[in-house]
């Protein structure tokens, strides 16, 4: 009897044991998880000099031409009613040799917008259990706005790779890939 009463024990502590570990298993996978974008906001037109986006696009704080009157919504996902016909991709270039100004570049952009849109509607991928990011980008992730044929623009977040955060490829490409329009080199100042 008192064996029995044992073994019931173990095996009541072992199954509570592995029930506990299921549940810690199953909140700790849903943290891999990315979180999800916004819904992308249309605003009238497209910028490259906000302080939202200059913030987002350069490592270091530089004074803005635009004046901050209304913030910028986050970048987001594509509305279904948005029918994009051209991009205007945001970039930080480099700085200047005596690192006074930061060199941005803003191109306009058409080709096939289908194709952009299709990957950037791709979800991100989870984060692996293991593993760690090889090296930060030095480079920080352009800002894209989505351009629609009466000039209003949204704001896109790129879908992400799980290990490090960084956009995937396909969508990079697919945004890069597009056929400059115009070029616009913009020297901003670095604020003390």
């Amino acid at each position: 009897m008192r064996r029995l009463r044992t073994w019931f024990i173990a095996a009541g502590t072992c199954g509570g044991l592995l029930a506990g570990g299921i549940l810690v298993f199953g909140l700790l996978d849903e943290r891999r998880n990315p979180a999800p974008a916004p819904q992308g906001v249309v605003i009238g037109q497209p910028t490259c000099l906000a302080p939202a986006v200059l913030s987002s696009l350069i490592p270091v704080p530089v004074l803005s031409p635009e004046p901050s009157v209304d913030p910028l919504p986050p970048p987001g996902t594509i509305p279904n009613d948005f029918h994009p016909t051209s991009a205007v991709v945001c970039e930080f270039m480099e700085y200047t040799a005596d690192h006074g100004y930061a060199v941005v570049r803003q191109t306009s952009r058409i080709g096939n917008l289908t194709a952009v849109v299709e990957e950037l509607d791709r979800p991100s991928a989870k984060r692996p259990w293991f593993g760690e990011c090889p090296t930060a980008a030095t480079i920080p992730t352009p800002v894209v706005w989505l351009v629609n044929a009466e000039g209003n623009a949204v704001r896109v977040a790129f879908p992400v790779d799980g290990m490090c955060g960084n956009p995937l490829p396909d969508a990079y490409r697919a945004i890069m890939n597009l056929t400059v329009q115009d070029e616009q080199i913009h020297k901003l100042p670095r604020s003390s």
